[in-house]
């Protein structure tokens, strides 16, 4: 358990890293043990990053960024299962600019199988998608959630 030690900032452990190994090994490893220490790992992190303005402007910068290829992934699968259920080419438009296309393939091979096979074939193909969807929320509302829990956490 005192590996999670290294997951404070090296400033940080180089002042209190001893007592703090001193500490763990003296603890039983329980789970709530680990996840206190990554907590205070993570605001041990706020807390240099909020010192210094340059990592706090970097920080700020890949927090945006995070966000952006989030959002930017959940438009795709979303567009991917709005696709899935069209039998012909389905294009993306903004204005004159066309921005993603999605060509259907697998819609031809059920299609002398019947329609009922067809639909249960493309609902089961939509489970991974809406898994992946739901995914990308979650990841995406701890990612625009993460500052203020770090912060509510004084």
């Amino acid at each position: 358990m005192s590996w999670l030690v290294r997951l404070y900032p090296p400033s940080w452990r180089k002042r209190y890293g001893g007592e703090l190994e001193e500490l763990v090994r003296q603890t039983p490893g329980k789970l709530g043990t680990a996840l206190d220490l990554a907590v205070g790992a993570a605001i041990a992190y706020r807390d240099v990053i909020h010192a210094n303005r340059v990592l706090s402007a970097a920080g700020a910068y890949l927090h945006g960024l995070c966000i952006a290829v989030l959002v930017q992934a959940i438009v795709f699968v979303s567009l991917i299962m709005a696709a899935q259920g069209r039998g012909d080419q389905t294009v993306l438009r903004i204005g004159p600019v066309e921005v993603a296309t999605f060509v259907p393939g697998a819609r031809y091979a059920f299609r002398e199988l019947g329609a009922e096979v067809w639909i249960q074939q493309v609902t089961q193909r939509w489970v991974p998608e809406f898994l992946l969807l739901a995914a990308l929320g979650l990841a995406l509302t701890l990612v625009l959630a993460a500052p203020r829990l770090l912060r509510s956490l004084r």
